[in-house]
């Protein structure tokens, strides 16, 4: 189902009775198989991202016709699974990757009026092309009515997901990268990932919950199941005893990994308002914007902070909307307060989410013990905010209830 407007102005929900429950064979394997570059010596994750940020796009209804804008919506959602697929020397220049996917056959333009000449001497060139020059002869990319359509099923979303993740390299690189961004420290990050290709895959096996390298499945929900099977095992039990708890830590780790690539956090949230006939459509609408981080409150967030809450850094494009008083725990009321919302730069917003950090009453950062090595995070004891009285109470909770004490 997608929440759609309907002509009196509110929203609905309508179900896609058109678009498959399957991907088609031919749309698996242009999904599977992008004409990545790989000259630097590793797949760049560049399409992959984009069209991941597309999806995002898709499940929240941000894009509830076939056209995909060069705009801050498309951009943000690109920066976010960027930040997670990149590797040291790669850019973060989303005009390579939607120029180019037009020659994967499912991306394609709608030209600009008058723009036909500038655009064909665009491709003519076959230079490095600027955003600006783009949207100048570009109205909108879309993909192929088709695939579109069927991806209108979330099943299909998820499936498209990890097809597009088979392009990049196995996910233990990104997995031990992503274990570096939540702060732990490199010899840590290298046991755990070793954890889950060896002795986790194996016992998983032996208790035949699959047999598959766990490094290989990039579905959360099956990494679920797979965890659930693994907790009743006695071998998986008394090896993880003996380990002082760090088989079941990596798991655990590599299933919230898994989370944070596919966004399912945010997906059931939205679900659940969707599905909550106590709120107007009109109020739906304004969670949903919300809950991905866009619409009234990011605007209130900037607004109010004018930038990075901590570090000042004013490119609000790079920052993130956080709530302090996490959604799951707040009411609809709290989830639109401002006073309930901190912008950040990515490194403190998954700091600050996690309960690595937190703040005290007078503005001063806490670190957690839990945070093995807040410096390469570009974290610092002197780093302080400015509050406001309202905002004391959801930082009451953020500190008892989600920073982490020794």
């Amino acid at each position: 189902m997608i929440l759609a407007e309907a002509s009196d102005g509110f929203f609905q929900l309508k179900l896609n009775i058109g678009a498959s429950r399957m991907l088609s064979t031919y749309y698996r394997e242009k999904l599977r198989s992008l004409n990545v570059d790989r000259s630097s010596g590793h797949p760049k994750p560049h399409k992959v991202c984009l069209l991941l940020a597309v999806l995002d796009l898709i499940e929240t209804n941000r894009t509830p016709k076939n056209e995909f804008y060069l705009d801050e919506n498309l951009k943000i959602e690109f920066s976010k699974h960027f930040e997670h697929l990149k590797k040291a020397n790669d850019a973060k220049k989303i005009a390579t990757p939607f120029w180019h996917l037009q020659n994967d056959d499912i991306w394609h333009f709608e030209i600009s009026s008058d723009q036909t000449s500038a655009f064909n001497e665009l491709i003519a060139k076959k230079k490095a092309i600027s955003e600006a020059t783009l949207t100048d002869s570009i109205q909108f990319a879309y993909l192929t009515p088709e695939l579109f359509q069927e991806l209108q099923i979330a099943e299909n979303r998820e499936d498209a997901r990890r097809l597009l993740l088979s392009n990049l390299e196995d996910l233990s690189v990104q997995f031990h990268r992503w274990l570096l961004t939540v702060g732990k420290k490199d010899k840590t990050a290298r046991n755990y990932v070793g954890a889950v290709k060896g002795s986790i895959s194996n016992w998983a096996a032996e208790v035949h919950a699959t047999n598959r390298n766990l490094i290989a499945i990039h579905s959360y929900t099956e990494i679920n199941r797979i965890s659930d099977y693994l907790a009743e095992y006695s071998v998986f039990q008394d090896y993880d005893s003996r380990g002082k708890r760090m088989y079941s830590a990596a798991l655990k780790a590599y299933q919230s990994f898994l989370a944070d690539l596919c966004q399912v956090y945010v997906e059931d949230d939205i679900k659940k308002i969707i599905s909550d006939r106590n709120i107007s459509e009109t109020e739906k609408a304004r969670l949903v914007n919300t809950r991905v981080g866009q619409g009234q409150f990011r605007e209130d967030l900037i607004q109010y902070w004018h930038g990075c809450a901590v570090t000042g850094y004013k490119q609000v494009n790079m920052l993130l909307a956080s709530h302090i008083k996490p959604w799951r725990d707040a009411s609809n009321e709290e989830r639109l307060s401002h006073f309930n919302g901190i912008l950040l730069l990515p490194n403190l917003d998954k700091a600050f989410d996690k309960g690595y950090i937190s703040f005290e009453q007078n503005g001063q950062i806490q670190i957690s013990d839990f945070i093995e090595n807040p410096s390469s995070l570009g974290i610092r004891q002197t780093m302080a905010i400015k509050l406001d009285s309202a905002h004391q109470d959801f930082l009451a909770y953020h500190r008892k209830h989600v920073y982490k004490r020794t």
